[in-house]
């Protein structure tokens, strides 16, 4: 699943509100494959999980690509984008 520019900007907006981190300290992170926040704001087991599956390409695809992804991110983006 390919984000555009709008998509990245909106979700990366909305998860520093949810997180109380500045955009561009989460940007950072983004950029640099580092998920510290996000990671930090997770249960013990549920950071494991995430970074497995993110380290793993093929992994990370697939999640992407699950039903209950895409649904989320039609709730997020709405289905026109």
């Amino acid at each position: 699943m390919n984000l555009n520019k709008n998509q990245v900007d909106s979700l990366v907006a909305m998860t520093s509100k949810k997180l109380g981190v500045p955009e561009q300290s989460l940007r950072t992170e983004l950029e640099n494959g580092t998920f510290d926040r996000l990671l930090s704001t997770l249960p013990r087991g549920d950071q494991q999980k995430l970074t497995a599956a993110l380290s793993n390409p093929a992994t990370a695809q697939a999640v992407l690509s699950s039903p209950q992804a895409k649904q989320l991110m039609q709730k997020l983006f709405g289905s026109g984008k």
